[in-house]
């Protein structure tokens, strides 16, 4: 096989590895088919944080199919743990933009009928680049953390769903 030829492959077999057939979040621990998503709880200072989270929360069960109103049978539970950002170090072959990384940490907790039937706790960091004043930095800010909230809830559900060893 010519070494030109196993890239081709390489790359059609690492972007397959997070292909799914069924919807993710689709399975709910404790046989909850519908959950209600209170405002999160933020502990720290970032204001507003809470609503991209539960909007993030919302949006997730609802394309999963499993977003309740006040009478679902499951409450999904959150808390902001940590809000940080600051400059980011960068290679130094890299341009000389100035980028930010900006760090999350969000408790998830999921109950049925007042009882626990799972928890995590997730941790995650996105970079974003400055702007060319301070008003374009923060729009990069608050994109990153719409962004950081989508995913940390997906990655959330995605181990609350996971059985439990």
């Amino acid at each position: 096989m010519r070494p030109g030829s196993l890239l081709p492959v390489l790359v059609l077999t690492l972007t397959a590895c997070g292909y799914r057939f069924t919807a993710p979040n689709s399975a709910l621990p404790a046989g909850l088919q519908s959950v209600r998503v209170p405002l999160f709880v933020n502990r720290t200072a970032e204001p507003g944080a809470e609503f991209h989270f539960t909007q993030a929360a919302k949006d997730q069960l609802e394309r999963a199919g499993r977003l309740g109103g006040d009478a679902a049978e499951g409450v999904l539970e959150g808390k902001i743990l940590q809000v940080t950002s600051g400059p980011f170090l960068q290679a130094p072959d890299l341009p000389k933009q100035p980028v930010f990384r900006l760090s999350v940490t969000v408790s998830l907790t999921l109950k049925k009928n007042d009882q626990v039937v799972g928890s995590t706790t997730v941790g995650l960091s996105e970079e974003f680049p400055s702007g060319a004043d301070v008003l374009l930095t923060e729009s990069n800010r608050g994109a990153a953390l719409r962004r950081i909230a989508e995913a940390t809830v997906r990655e959330g559900l995605e181990r609350l769903q996971a059985p439990q060893n």
